[in-house]
């Protein structure tokens, strides 16, 4: 099964190493924009990471966790990076460990999509049926509905994977009808981009992506370079194992990264904006799932965020002070999560290769963005 950190039908949530393992390594003005970000901005990144190096080795023993690697970025730099523990039984995670990175995967397929589309390729509200249609639903007709932009904020209609449909993809709903997570909504929009631009994917991605953000450690398939680097994930059992290596793409999924290099990608996300729009109007949902995650035995109404929801690609986070847009990922035995507020330019980017993942994320997250709402949201994603 795969999983993914937000909000959707269910939530994800209802879902021993040394110290000596960690290695150092509606339309708002610009005033109110600043004002957001005022009770996370002031932190020193110093003792944010001395925080850290005396507390992850305690919380991967804790929650039987191999490794952690965290990137932080503070005034849309990375400021420093923190690898704590195990890429393996025996072998120390280092910054030049990859990690599966799940779902974050996403974003980059469509910050692709959506810089193709702002250079004029294609318009993000066009049929897709012009360029791709999946043989399984060449015969509904409702394939020519479909664009780029239901595919983003993931209201096409299909279900997460097809082998929930018995192997065939299908429309579990109208397209644009209403909110359903999709890896399949992902993969169609990535197959239309290929045969639009008459490209391969990762060639599309590597253009757009990967050589102007300066990501050389990243990659959708199997690379030499990837021998003795890959961190072996934890399941809930206790056991280990490798996770998926693939030798053809997939654009919701199983992208191996180094926490560098994903910081790197969100970096130059804040600085080079696909919207001259003010940043809090542009990051601002058009549909607001946050009722999915408010209420009895979910948040608390004192700390329920003003607004949940997608926005090209990446799930937006508003608080009563903050502005968060994040991406995270889980599979059997990794967990992951990269936020960063546009505003402030501060975020984070966290990997973990154990199913408890996400409780380590939770912790970290406790120090380096305190805000109560969010981490409220991460501890209801760990479980408590």
């Amino acid at each position: 099964m795969k999983y993914a950190l937000l909000i959707g039908p269910a939530l994800y949530a209802i879902a021993a190493l040394s110290p000596s393992a960690v290695a150092a390594t509606g339309q708002e003005n610009s005033s109110s924009e600043e004002q957001t970000t005022s009770a996370i901005q002031n932190e020193n990144p110093v003792d944010l990471k001395n925080a850290l190096i005396a507390k992850l080795p305690g919380w991967l023993a804790e929650y039987d966790v191999p490794s952690a690697a965290i990137a932080y970025i503070a005034d849309g730099k990375i400021a420093w990076t923190l690898v704590a523990g195990e890429a393996e039984p025996g072998k120390a995670a280092t910054p030049d460990t990859l990690y599966n990175i799940a779902s974050m995967t996403k974003p980059l397929v469509a910050e692709t999509v959506v810089r193709l589309a702002k250079g004029g390729a294609y318009s993000l509200d066009e049929s897709m049926a012009v360029s791709w249609v999946d043989p399984d639903i060449k015969s509904d007709p409702r394939h020519k509905l479909l664009t780029p932009r239901m595919a983003l904020v993931h209201r096409t209609g299909f279900p997460n994977w097809r082998y929930q449909t018995n192997d065939v993809l299908a429309f579990k709903n109208d397209p644009d009808t209403q909110f359903g997570y999709s890896g399949e909504g992902f993969q169609y929009i990535a197959r239309f981009a290929e045969k639009k631009m008459d490209a391969p994917l990762e060639k599309l991605v590597e253009k757009q992506i990967f050589i102007p953000a300066g990501m050389t450690q990243t990659s959708f398939t199997k690379k030499p370079w990837f021998e003795g680097r890959i961190a072996m994930s934890r399941n809930g059992k206790g056991e280990h194992d490798y996770a998926t290596v693939r030798e053809d793409w997939n654009a919701a999924d199983d992208v191996w990264a180094t926490v560098g290099d994903y910081a790197r990608f969100l970096t130059w996300v804040m600085d080079n904006p696909v919207s001259d729009e003010p940043l809090v109007t542009f990051w601002t949902a058009k549909e607001n799932l946050g009722g999915q995650i408010c209420g009895e035995g979910r948040l608390a109404v004192d700390v329920c965020p003003k607004s949940l929801g997608f926005v090209g690609g990446w799930n937006v986070y508003h608080t009563a002070d903050n502005l968060i847009v994040m991406h995270g990922g889980g599979d059997v035995g990794e967990r992951t999560l990269g936020f960063f507020d546009p505003i402030s330019k501060t975020g984070a980017v966290i990997f973990t290769n154990g199913a408890k993942g996400q409780k380590v994320i939770r912790d970290v997250v406790k120090i380096l963005f305190p805000d109560p709402s969010f981490v409220a949201f991460m501890n209801l994603q760990a479980g408590g």
